[in-house]
Formats: C-alpha cells, structure tokens, sequence
C-alpha cells in the first residue's frame, strides 16, 4: 500500500531530536542493531544517543530529509570514494561512553567492514533510512527515496546504501539499486546487501 502523499522536506537542525527519535525507534527491530545490542533493552536505551552522532553528522556534512511531522527521516553524506568513513574514528571516540565498550567494539567492526568495501567512485551515501513503525506500509520509505533520488538524477549523482535485509534489498531495487556481487556478513550475526544506483 502506498498511500502516503504528505511532504517530504530538508531538515534543520532544529529538527535534530525528531530525526534522532525516528531512527532510534525505527531501527529497534533492525537485525543489525540487535547484532550491536543484543540487549533489548540496552538497546532502547542506547539508541538515542547511538543516532544522535549520526544525525548530528549528516546535518553538519551532509543532508537530512524529514517526511511530514515525523513519518520518516534519511540521513544522506556526499563521498568522493577517497576516504570513505573518513569521519568514524572521531564517532567512535564519541559513542563509547554512551553506548558502552562490547556496543562500540561491535559497531567498529561493522563500521571496518563496510569501510574495507565502500565504492570508489563518487556517490551520495544513505547510511540511514527509517519509517516510524505508526507509519510502515504506507509508502513513506518510497517517497523519501523518489525525492532524493529524483535531485540526484538531476546532478548525475550515483547513489550507495548497504541494505540490512532482503526485504529491504527489494524495496531498493524497486527505485534503481542493484545488488553488488559482495555480502558483508558480520561475526555469528546477520548479513548487509551492498546496492549501487547509476543517475537515471
């Protein structure tokens, strides 16, 4: 079902909070999320603190798309494919002290993964996309998706995510990602699915 027909906008930072409550409610059922927390509920503890970096990041560097007053969010940062994950020492630094050591060990191991196989050529990198769980199935991930990708068709810009289930892999590929031959898979965890889009 794809309803949905509200409006998707550039955030600020005065929707900083929103964004972050979003994501950290959105991803709490995200297997690779549980792979980083296992614990339930250190994960919904950890989680607002956790996307707080990110937003903060793709607000600073990048952008950050809001739909309607709070349906869903995408954080996207610009890579020139030299230094991909330039940025994550710095955050991990950061996140240790609120999300605890075995969390940050584990995010560093997927963040080295995904580092090792980042694409070189130039691209708009989603790290993260996320529909408020009151608002799954009504299309919201879509239109988040078709406004980015429809600007970056406009500017010949490529796009890059890692989808963290087939689910949403075919979701992806529905707007123009294809499968890259590589699977990340994390220890004793689950698999991320490596996607590229050319600009239409």
């Amino acid at each position: 079902m794809s309803d949905w027909q509200g409006e998707v906008r550039r955030a600020s930072h005065d929707d900083a909070q929103l964004v972050t409550m979003i994501l950290a409610e959105a991803f709490m059922r995200d297997p690779v999320s549980g792979w980083i927390f296992p614990d339930e509920a250190h994960r919904a503890q950890a989680h607002p603190a956790f996307f707080g970096e990110f937003v903060a990041l793709a607000l600073e560097a990048g952008e950050v798309h809001l739909a309607g007053d709070g349906a869903g969010a995408t954080l996207w940062l610009p890579a020139d494919g030299s230094e991909p994950g330039g940025d994550e020492p710095d955050l991990l630094a950061t996140l240790e002290p609120t999300i605890g050591a075995d969390a940050a060990k584990r995010f560093a191991v997927l963040d080295e993964l995904m580092t090792a196989n980042h694409p070189e050529q130039p691209h708009w990198y989603l790290p993260f996309i996320a529909v408020h769980p009151d608002h799954h199935g009504r299309g919201v991930g879509s239109a988040l998706l078709r406004h980015q990708l429809t600007r970056l068709d406009e500017r010949g810009s490529a796009a890059y995510l890692e989808a963290s289930s087939p689910r949403n892999a075919a979701l992806y590929e529905r707007h123009g990602f294809g499968r890259r031959e590589v699977t990340l898979d994390l220890p004793d965890g689950p698999s991320l699915y490596p996607m590229w889009r050319d600009p239409a």
